[in-house]
């Protein structure tokens, strides 16, 4: 089959300094399909677009029938079901699949396209290669688990998949995406999935659920050698959501990464919870070669942080921010601006925490009530969702990525609260604390940004195309900084 990642514009005006990692989610579910001894060849659209002379040439490996994959976030929704219309078009005898978060929210709305004959809700592996097997050879997919189609003129939805364990999953595929070493950055592993908490604006427990789960370390650490020894990976960023939630794997995968030398090689970045890291954990990560540790600090107001049930508190974040600094640790935040019953004053006690904690990088980002979310709930109940045709806005970056300030509304805003304002603090709140002379020589010089998500080539300086594309880039920034001032 042909699994399709989608191009999405998430990063805006920022794509070309945003390091292009390997599509884990279509990564895995190839090789879960190889393991099995099923063909599976993957489009990447930031890569090379969709094209009918792409799939006819990819589709002269595989026989009929055709099974083709959409790999769906809500920010690229709408580009999923274009796909999968031009799919059809071209392959009519085609089956047509699509997952990831934004399906298994919404099944009915993708199965209302004509085009799409299949949603599997949930984590994919094992439900794809049953629909694989059942799509091939003709049989009955009634009972597989996970799967919503069209029966009969009505929706059905078969009951959901347990959670897979991780144990019998091969190690990341690596190897699929060597023809493109020069356009990816792989210096990107997911080494768990899941979270225990229920935050109200993350979606991705709609995939994952709460229940933690890992992969084995001796998998880990055989992935780490392949990048570090077969690509030349010098910087690794664990994409996990939760990297320190359970502490006894920590040290286990620390002291073998310690033991293989890795930390001699390459640094590591990772993302975790205030209340997950304690003295003994952060010694740890920093004798194993772990450089920066991005918290996702949201606000400055306690309140506030009860009303995220984020299950921690403001001043254990501080607490945290100031312990990873005292081990030597970079440290990255996210924030959120306009939560429900957020003020102004609410949104610059928070960019005044960044700036009081000497964070070293910082993103603020709008509030986006992402289908499957509480925040979606309230936002909804509110009657101040505010969703553009095909999903376009709904994008937590957006008011820092737009060239400038755009009549594209911003998908929430609370009550009481206006939305040009709103969109000016944000980027204001980004561009005074991202601006200041000694953050942009940090980044000039050591190239590499919040958690892996901005980085300068090597020898930038040296290119008359990037300092054309640097001053661009500035030119577009300083506008809005301007604007926000009009």
């Amino acid at each position: 089959m042909i699994l399709i990642n989608p191009k999405s514009t998430k990063f805006g005006i920022f794509e070309r300094y945003v390091p292009l990692s390997v599509p884990i989610g279509v990564g895995c579910l190839a090789g879960y399909l190889l393991q099995h001894g099923k063909k599976a060849e993957i489009i990447d659209e930031h890569i090379e677009p969709l094209s009918r002379e792409l799939l006819d040439s990819l589709l002269e490996k595989i026989s009929r029938p055709y099974i083709f994959g959409i790999s769906t976030l809500t920010a690229c929704a709408k580009r999923s079901y274009d796909i999968s219309n031009r799919i059809k078009t071209w392959y009519p005898d085609s089956t047509v699949i699509l997952g990831g978060i934004h399906p298994t929210v919404l099944a009915e709305e993708a199965l209302a396209n004509p085009a799409v004959d299949f949603v599997i809700k949930g984590e994919a592996e094992k439900t794809l290669l049953e629909l694989y097997d059942a799509v091939k050879n003709n049989k009955d997919h009634s009972q597989i688990k996970g799967l919503s189609y069209k029966a009969g003129g009505k929706f059905t939805h078969n009951p959901p998949a347990e959670l897979p364990a991780l144990d019998d999953f091969p190690p990341f595929p690596y190897q699929l995406f060597d023809n493109d070493q020069g356009k990816y950055n792989f210096g990107f592993i997911a080494s768990s999935r899941g979270c225990p908490y229920d935050c109200i604006f993350c979606s991705q427990r709609t995939i994952s659920g709460q229940k933690f789960r890992y992969v084995p370390e001796e998998i880990v650490i055989g992935e780490i050698g392949v990048l570090i020894n077969k690509y030349g990976q010098t910087h690794i960023n664990f994409v996990d959501d939760n990297f320190t939630a359970n502490k006894q794997r920590i040290f286990r995968l620390c002291e073998m990464m310690i033991k293989n030398g890795f930390h001699e090689k390459a640094t590591f970045d990772c993302q975790t919870r205030a209340d997950a890291v304690n003295d003994e954990i952060l010694a740890l990560l920093k004798k194993a070669g772990f450089r920066v540790i991005n918290y996702g600090l949201e606000t400055a107001s306690e309140r506030l942080m009860v009303l995220l049930n984020k299950k921690e508190t403001v001043a254990e974040n501080v607490a945290a921010v100031k312990l990873a600094k005292k081990y030597g640790f970079g440290v990255s935040g996210t924030f959120i601006f306009g939560l429900p019953t957020e003020t102004r004053e609410d949104r610059w006690q928070a960019y005044k925490m960044a700036k009081d904690l000497d964070l070293d990088y910082v993103r603020f980002n709008n509030a986006t009530p992402y289908p499957g979310t509480k925040l979606y709930e309230i936002a909804e109940e509110e009657g101040r969702l505010f969703v553009e045709k095909g999903w376009s806005n709904l994008n937590a970056c957006a008011s820092l990525v737009q060239d400038s300030m755009t009549e594209s509304r911003l998908p929430y805003v609370p009550k009481g609260c206006d939305e040009k304002e709103l969109r000016k603090d944000i980027i204001k709140a980004n561009l005074l604390f991202s601006l200041r002379p000694k953050r942009v020589f940090k980044l000039l010089t050591k190239r590499i940004g919040p958690a892996g998500w901005f980085y300068l080539p090597p020898r930038w300086y040296l290119s008359l195309e990037e300092w054309r594309c640097l001053i661009k880039l500035g030119y577009s920034l300083l506008r809005s900084l301007v604007k926000i001032y009009i």
